[in-house]
């Protein structure tokens, strides 16, 4: 008689220092491990709890993949892919940093939740070309109120220059002695802009694939932002 030995490797974070730690009411075997202290099958009667699901909810949602998308390719239900990224959305910070910045780029771009005239939102953002980093982003109305709270957002960084287009909520906010309004200066963020409605499907002008809720808008540019900003 042979005996097949099986390797397992943690899901989470891929480590082989893993042990035995009892077994599911189910009967199937439990793991732990040594390195990031969670707990593991090597099979899972229900798709939705599997670790590598899990990634694949999450991958799938950065590079393109509306909800729908996920639940046809997984074989989940809506339900467990809304949960799972909910509970991811809650995990992840917004963007902090520190420190002296030569020049930064701000744009605004719209996108909607619900309904496309009435759940208008724009997404207000702050880059710095020379790291490849946002720095700070506001999601809300295309109006002064929104420009204040992310202008808030980097009040504590030391800014020489700010480059926008022409929009009146820019020149209320930004002292003129630091302010550049100039399309060709706004051309590296434009760009992100673009990158933005290639890799996130509910922020394409022409897509039958939207965000229903606020929070769910939210945490998807959320967590794009800060993979964006890691890579």
């Amino acid at each position: 008689m042979a005996e097949i030995i099986i390797k397992v490797n943690c899901p989470h974070c891929s480590s082989k220092r893993v042990k035995k730690n009892g077994k599911k009411p189910s009967g199937k075997q439990n793991f732990y491990c040594n390195d990031c202290k969670k707990q593991f099958q090597y099979e899972y009667s229900y798709k939705g709890a599997c670790p590598k699901n899990k990634h694949l909810i999450r991958t799938m949602t950065l590079n393109g993949s509306g909800i729908r998308d996920i639940q046809r390719v997984l074989g989940l239900s809506i339900i467990c892919i809304l949960m799972t990224l909910r509970y991811w959305f809650k995990q992840i910070p917004e963007p902090v940093f520190s420190g002296n910045y030569k020049e930064v780029q701000i744009d605004e771009f719209w996108s909607f939740v619900k309904n496309r005239k009435q759940g208008k939102r724009w997404v207000w953002y702050v880059y710095d070309k020379e790291t490849g980093k946002i720095l700070a982003f506001q999601i809300g109305k295309r109006n002064n109120e929104t420009c204040k709270k992310l202008m808030k957002k980097i009040s504590h960084l030391n800014i020489e220059k700010y480059c926008t287009d022409d929009w009146k909520p820019y020149k209320k906010n930004i002292p003129a002695d630091k302010h550049i309004i100039s399309k060709k200066k706004t051309t590296h963020i434009e760009r992100r802009n673009k990158d933005f409605r290639t890799h996130l499907k509910r922020l394409c002008r022409e897509t039958a694939c939207f965000s229903k809720a606020n929070d769910m808008h939210y945490g998807v540019i959320k967590a794009y932002i800060y993979y964006r900003n890691a890579a």
